[in-house]
C-alpha cells in the first residue's frame, strides 16, 4: 500500500513538472478545437492535449538490473509538435515511452501520423483521415492498445519576457475537448457529426469527463 500511495505522488508531481517541459519543447501547429461544455470552435497553435493516464508493463532496464516488465502508470499527452507522448512513474522509477498513433476499424490497423490526419473526435477516442477513413483512435503503447480517457487542452502562446527573451506561456485554464482537426473544414465535419460505424460504436465507452 504504502508503494502504490508513493507511486500515486509522484505521477501527481509529474503532471505539473510535465505541463513546464512541454512549454520547453512544443513546437507550432495550428489546431482547431470544439469545447465540450460550450460545443464553441477555437484555435490554438503552441498546445498539448491531454490523453489520459494509463497503467503499463514495459520492458526496461534500470541500474544494476537486468531487463525486466514494469508496471506504472503513464500519463499520454498529444503535442503540436507532431507526436504522442507518455511519462510516468513505476516503483522502481521514471517511465518513459513514446507511441504510435494507430486508426483500427473493419480494415484491420495501421500506423497514422498527424498530417493524415482530418480530425480526432468522440472525445478522442475516433479518428477521420485526411482521405475520410473513419476508426478508432489507438494509442500503441509498445504494442498494448490504449484508448483515450481524457481529452483536456492546455495552450500555450508565444510571448516576450522582461529580458527580451521570446518563450512559452500558458493561457487560462485548461479546456475539456470533445474534437479537435486541422483544418477549418475539418472542424466543421466533427461539429456537424461524422457517421461511424455501429460496431464500432458498440466497442468504445465515452471516457469519464472530469
Amino acid at each position: 500500500m504504502k508503494t502504490s500511495r508513493i507511486v500515486i505522488l509522484l505521477g501527481l508531481i509529474f503532471i505539473v513538472a510535465a505541463s513546464i517541459s512541454f512549454a520547453r519543447s512544443i513546437l507550432p501547429r495550428r489546431m482547431y478545437f470544439l469545447t465540450s461544455i460550450t460545443n464553441k470552435v477555437g484555435e490554438a497553435t503552441h498546445w498539448f492535449v491531454f490523453l489520459g493516464q494509463h497503467e503499463c508493463t514495459l520492458n526496461r532496464k534500470f541500474p544494476g538490473e537486468e531487463i525486466q516488465p514494469v508496471t506504472g502508470n503513464v500519463n499520454f499527452s498529444l503535442l503540436s509538435s507532431g507526436y504522442i507522448e507518455g511519462s510516468g512513474y513505476s516503483a522502481k522509477g521514471k517511465l518513459d515511452c513514446m507511441p504510435a498513433m494507430k486508426i483500427k476499424n473493419d480494415n484491420g490497423e495501421r500506423v497514422i501520423d498527424l498530417d493524415s490526419i482530418d480530425c480526432i473526435f468522440d472525445y478522442g477516442q475516433k479518428v477521420r483521415t485526411v482521405k475520410g477513413e473513419v476508426g478508432d483512435f489507438i494509442i500503441d503503447v509498445e504494442g498494448q492498445q490504449k484508448i483515450a480517457n481524457r481529452f483536456v487542452l492546455t495552450e500555450y502562446k508565444m510571448v516576450t519576457s522582461s529580458d527580451g527573451e521570446r518563450e512559452l506561456k500558458k493561457t487560462g485554464d485548461d479546456i475539456r475537448l470533445t474534437a479537435i482537426a486541422f483544418s477549418r473544414e475539418g472542424i466543421a465535419r466533427a461539429q456537424k457529426g461524422i457517421p461511424v460505424p455501429t460496431a464500432q460504436k458498440a466497442d468504445t465507452a465515452k471516457p469519464a469527463v472530469k
